[in-house]
């Protein structure tokens, strides 16, 4: 009698559909995806510390000096300064050079002793500086540091407060960024006083940015980006209200009123900005704080200019008369071959986890595949 075959036992796979074996693979990429993206994401934090520390920095601002102050044209720079009536500018050029170690003609180095020593320099220095209390306007170290001195002691904003306000009252133009700035120095003496002198390196900011305006010493850009603070946190607006109904010639009103408001200025938002300007004069100077600002265009070119100067010391000024915009154009470079290493490492990272996935998905398959071959291996033959 033919025996009828018995049914086949199912297997541990049969009762698995093709879509279930392919929803489970799905599922397990898209985990070990998740997996990656997060060790990733926690490596990225660490990895970010690998930009450019300041030695970099520094490192490729005197590699882009060397190459923009050979001797030749830094003797003529400095030539063209002195036969100019330019001593301040000379030194810039003479502090790159010691900086750099690069010979200058003694005959020059001379010259500049002449012109910055005896009675002629006297003289130069006595006018400047009598001029720049006087206006505000300084021309030269001299007179710069007169103008910073008469704002420290407020008579500087009470001068520029009142005229501005004078002008309000007349129906005349208005410079809104010296009032703002007036406004702000006000308020700026009063928080020295309070604080003991904790306001002061503000309250020099607020000073040269207003000499920088004054000698057209901001870029039209900056001018407009401060502007803008400035006009928001003194709230000139409402100072020019206040004034509307004093009479020109009342200066003492005219005073009052702006000590008045200034009492409520937040200098909360202008402080980080103005900061950020007396570090870069408290390393070099005011006169040199100046022909800095001449290439700074915005907020983050001033960061940078600040960082330049805590790197590079008072050469920074001599750097920016000779290489100009592009001392922002080495530290962006550099910044970002850091941002590449990073993003290297990251991608290395992924890759090698992608790498692993693969493989143990490929030992996966060659197990299964290996089961199910050995039971027809085994069974004996007929």
């Amino acid at each position: 009698m033919t025996q009828s075959p018995s049914p086949q036992r199912a297997g541990p796979e049969s009762g698995r559909s093709p879509e279930g074996k392919s929803g489970r693979s799905g599922r397990r990429l898209l985990a070990a995806g998740v997996a990656a993206a997060a060790v990733a994401a926690l490596l990225w934090v660490p990895l970010q510390n690998t930009a450019p520390t300041d030695e970099d920095v520094r490192a490729a601002l005197v590699a882009m000096l060397e190459q923009a102050a050979p001797r030749e044209q830094l003797e003529q720079r400095i030539a063209s300064a002195l036969d100019r009536d330019a001593p301040e500018e000379a030194e810039d050029y003479l502090d790159v050079a010691d900086f750099l170690r690069v010979p200058i003609d003694p005959a020059l180095r001379g010259r500049f002793a002449d012109e910055t020593s005896g009675l002629r320099a006297a003289e130069r220095t006595v006018r400047r500086a009598a001029t720049g209390f006087v206006t505000g306007e300084g021309e030269g170290a001299a007179g710069m540091a007169a103008a910073i001195a008469s704002d420290l002691t407020v008579v500087g904003d009470i001068r520029d407060l009142t005229e501005q306000a004078s002008r309000i009252v007349r129906g005349e133009p208005v410079d809104d960024l010296v009032l703002g700035l007036s406004i702000a120095g006000v308020a700026m003496s009063a928080a020295t006083m309070a604080t003991a002198g904790g306001a002061l390196p503000v309250k020099t900011g607020v000073s040269l940015a207003k000499l920088a305006r004054r000698t057209g010493a901001l870029t039209a850009r900056f001018q407009q980006e401060l502007s803008r603070i400035v006009v928001r946190a003194a709230d000139t607006p409402a100072f020019r209200q206040s004034v509307a109904g004093i009479p020109w010639y009342r200066v003492d009103d005219l005073a009052r009123a702006a000590r008045s408001h200034a009492a409520r200025v937040d200098m909360g938002e202008l402080r980080h900005v103005l900061g950020s300007v007396a570090e870069v004069g408290r390393v070099t100077s005011p006169s040199r704080t100046l022909a800095i600002l001449r290439h700074v265009d915005d907020a983050k070119d001033l960061r940078d200019a600040e960082r330049a100067a805590k790197l590079l010391g008072k050469p920074v000024s001599g750097a920016f008369r000779l290489a100009g915009k592009r001392v922002f154009s080495v530290m962006a470079h550099a910044w970002k071959m850091g941002a590449k290493l990073v993003m290297a490492l990251v991608a290395a990272v992924i890759s090698a986890i992608s790498f692993l996935i693969c493989a143990v998905m490929k030992l996966k398959a060659a197990l299964r595949l290996w089961r199910a071959l050995r039971p027809a291996a085994s069974a004996p033959v007929s």
